[in-house]
């Protein structure tokens, strides 16, 4: 590892290369286009080896304590792109399953939990017949305006929530990239409500004043643990390669002007228990490789601008 107080200026990607292994894995293969095989060390191994062998859970929880629990420790391993046949991410998707779902009752609790389920378990290639459910039943609380809103059942709104709107999006995402068919033809014809839904607002605003819905919208975070902000959705555009329209700009606006000095910072963390700090420099690896990744397709120059600056690091 190259030691940071030895070393005044790199680029990013020799930054990046040079940081976790997970994050080496990805940049090679978003960013530099080469493939190489999944990791297990540095903080893939480490959220492995709090792993209870004998509970078969993180945090001796299934969804709880936030954020040491089986499912968020399973959405970390996600992010960094564990192996997804790994024998303990396929025993934490079982455990989740055992646990979680249940088709007459657990849907109707909260949206947004069944659609990041939705993703993990087809990250893990897992049961079709158990995923069309979960599908199914996010295919039926699609609300009129094209969105969704996890308080839709218990607190009777009727309103979408971009919150719950992008987690359903990334779900139908990951189902049709994972290679899932069943219910494809459902899925696109919701998903381009969804996006419309986001769309309308530019990603941030309020339609009825065009204000900015939440502050913390236009705050970068990792791990996004399950809210929305700018560049997560901005990833999600880029990630099923969304062509550009106007409607993105403001959001590419912010990330270039976040990014402009040659990287992003770790940005902001949701508050509760973690497993440990993923970042102890004052650039944020994931954050950073989230924005490259976005700005090559969106807006390869600048892409390029940025990749070529020297960055300094002490």
């Amino acid at each position: 590892m190259i030691r940071v107080e030895e070393v005044k200026f790199m680029t990013i990607i020799d930054f990046l290369m040079d940081s976790d292994p997970a994050v080496k894995r990805m940049t090679k293969l978003y960013l530099l286009g080469e493939q190489n095989s999944y990791t297990v060390d540095g903080w893939i191994g480490d959220f492995l080896s709090n792993y209870d062998v004998e509970k078969n859970t993180w945090g001796n929880g299934i969804y709880s304590p936030k954020w040491t629990s089986t499912f968020y420790t399973l959405r970390d391993l996600k992010s960094l792109e564990i192996d997804p046949m790994h024998q303990i991410y396929q025993q934490g998707l079982k455990t989740l399953i055992s646990h979680m779902w249940n088709p007459d009752k657990f849907v109707e609790d909260d949206i947004c939990v069944v659609a990041m389920l939705v993703s993990l378990l087809t990250y893990g290639q897992c049961s079709e017949a158990i995923i069309n459910e979960m599908v199914q039943s996010l295919l039926s609380l699609q609300m009129p305006d094209g969105g969704w809103n996890c308080a839709v059942i218990y607190s009777h709104s009727t309103k979408s929530s971009i919150h719950t709107t992008l987690s359903v999006l990334e779900a139908y995402a990951d189902y049709q990239k994972e290679g899932y068919s069943k219910e494809i033809p459902a899925i696109k014809e919701q998903e381009l409500k969804g996006q419309d839904y986001l769309l309308r607002r530019k990603l941030m605003y309020r339609e009825s004043t065009n204000e900015i819905i939440l502050p913390s919208i236009v705050q970068f975070h990792f791990p996004t643990r399950w809210k929305y902000d700018v560049l997560r959705v901005l990833s999600y555009f880029a990630g099923i390669r969304y062509p550009y329209e106007p409607s993105l700009e403001d959001g590419l606006n912010i990330l270039k002007k976040k990014i402009e000095r040659g990287y992003l910072t770790k940005g902001t963390t949701y508050p509760g228990k973690i497993h440990f700090t993923l970042n102890n420099t004052k650039i944020g690896a994931m954050n950073t490789l989230r924005g490259l990744f976005i700005l090559k397709y969106y807006d390869v120059d600048f892409y390029y601008e940025i990749i070529s600056k020297e960055i300094h690091l002490s």
